[in-house]
């Protein structure tokens, strides 16, 4: 009978004890926990998804991470864990709460169906009796025999899990240049300059921006021209790990040397993704690149020659005939002035009188002009800077232009002298309209802060053909 009330007595002493137990870490639980989020649980198959785990505490912890999600069925790329080192500050419901990211990672499913996320365990050391036997007021009610450690409670707390759905991309026919990359992405391409000598090496960079997983993004097919030799390409990446989205720039730089003199194309470079803004696939690629491969000090390619010098032979009869009107009506301005001078003599009879000589003014000596190439050499020099400053230049060669030329003041400069210059100087309409649509073009870039190397290059072509017509 004794030892049937002692059992009884343990088992009701266990019994309390578990129950002030319950108590305190329902408490407890209310000032530590553990939260899981994931923005987004249905996805494609290569869509990207960023899961990140935050611990919230209010009370002197110290806390350690006893399992890891094994993620199954998923590739992984750590863009935050507890070593780094992320606290932040929230307040919950009224109270204030530090904040540790323990982990965030971007997960691209490898497989279709339903995929769960385990749950994270973490232990934790929570303090609730100081050094000086001050016991927290979390304690209050609690019995003195719960087993504390050095003053610390130990507890596990751990995630909820999560379930993702995975389905498989729409049927319809990927691009053949299709590698696996899922998300929304924008892709740029630089060359490192358009004008080389043989021999001379320069570099192609490929940059693919935006939202998704970058380890599926894998360089671009390049269609090189003949007689240029190529060497392996720099793969650099850079991550905003605070993102929800987890954007990325994946950049490729494709070192390789110039040939024989000559002008070279590379053929548009095509980078196809599943976008998951229109929900299919899509293929995005760039303008033909032209350079140019010549001899140091060799001039730049222009327009026809034939055709300038048709034009400026033209020009140039037009000139002598004006020259020759000019000459006429000075000539029978001094014959009328002579007439009218010998019947005031025979009138009048005065003193004879020589008449004054004519002054002859020569024409001003011609300073030897820049050339087209000289007036762009700025320009041709900021095609890779950032901005809109080839604009700028652009724009400023021209007016450089007009101004030693046509005599069109750059501090006075506008459409309106332009076209009167010219239209004086009897340019073509058909050349007019060709000046004002570049510089419309050139105006529009300025203002929208420019677009990319390849449109620059293709500009500043534009531009020299034009001057080099007038």
């Amino acid at each position: 009978m004794k030892r049937f009330g002692l059992l009884m007595l343990l088992v009701w002493a266990s019994v309390a004890a578990m129950a002030q137990r319950n108590v305190l870490e329902a408490r407890l639980r209310s000032n530590i926990y553990l939260n899981v989020y994931a923005n987004k649980t249905n996805c494609y198959i290569g869509e990207p998804i960023i899961v990140t785990y935050k611990l919230y505490s209010s009370l002197e912890s110290v806390s350690e991470v006893s399992k890891d999600p094994e993620f199954a069925g998923f590739d992984i790329r750590d863009l935050i864990t507890s070593g780094d080192g992320m606290v932040s500050r929230e307040t919950v419901n009224g109270e204030s709460f530090d904040v540790h990211t323990i982990r965030k990672v971007q997960l691209t499913p490898r497989e279709t169906g339903r995929l769960e996320l385990d749950p994270m365990v973490i232990n934790n050391r929570i303090r609730l009796v100081d050094g000086s036997g001050n016991r927290s007021s979390l304690l209050d009610g609690i019995d003195d025999n719960l087993p504390l450690r050095n003053g610390e409670y130990r507890m596990t707390i751990a995630s909820v899990p999560i379930a993702i759905t995975v389905n498989d991309a729409p049927a319809n026919a990927a691009p053949t240049v299709y590698n696996g990359a899922v998300g929304d992405f924008k892709m740029n391409v630089h060359l490192s300059k358009i004008n080389f000598t043989p021999g001379e090496r320069g570099s192609l960079q490929i940059s693919i921006s935006g939202a998704g997983d970058f380890g599926q993004v894998v360089q671009p097919a390049v269609e090189w021209p003949r007689d240029i030799v190529v060497y392996p390409a720099s793969v650099q990446e850079q991550y905003n790990r605070n993102s929800k989205t987890g954007p990325g720039t994946k950049v490729f730089t494709i070192p390789f040397t110039a040939g024989k003199v000559g002008s070279y194309t590379i053929m548009p470079i095509r980078f196809s993704y599943f976008d998951l803004k229109q929900n299919r696939y899509n293929t995005i690629n760039n303008p033909p690149i032209t350079f140019y491969s010549r001899e140091p000090g060799a001039a730049r390619p222009g327009p026809d020659r034939s055709n300038i010098t048709v034009e400026r032979n033209e020009g140039l009869g037009m000139l002598l005939i004006g020259l020759g009107i000019v000459a006429l009506l000075l000539l029978v301005w001094l014959l009328i002035r002579r007439s009218k001078s010998k019947r005031a003599v025979r009138s009048a009879a005065p003193p004879k009188v020589q008449p004054a000589p004519v002054p002859v003014v020569s024409p001003p000596v011609s300073q030897p002009a820049a050339t087209v190439e000289m007036l762009l050499q700025p320009a041709e020099n900021a095609v890779s800077k950032s901005g809109n400053a080839f604009y700028g230049l652009l724009k400023q060669g021209m007016i450089q232009y007009f101004e030693q030329r046509y005599q069109v003041a750059a501090a006075l400069f506008n459409r309106s002298a332009l076209k009167e210059s010219m239209s004086r100087r009897n340019v073509p309409e058909a050349f007019q309209n060709e000046v004002f649509n570049t510089l419309t073009e050139i105006e529009m870039n300025i203002y929208s802060a420019g677009g990319m190397d390849n449109d620059r290059i293709r500009l500043l072509e534009k531009t020299r053909a034009v001057l080099n017509k007038l």
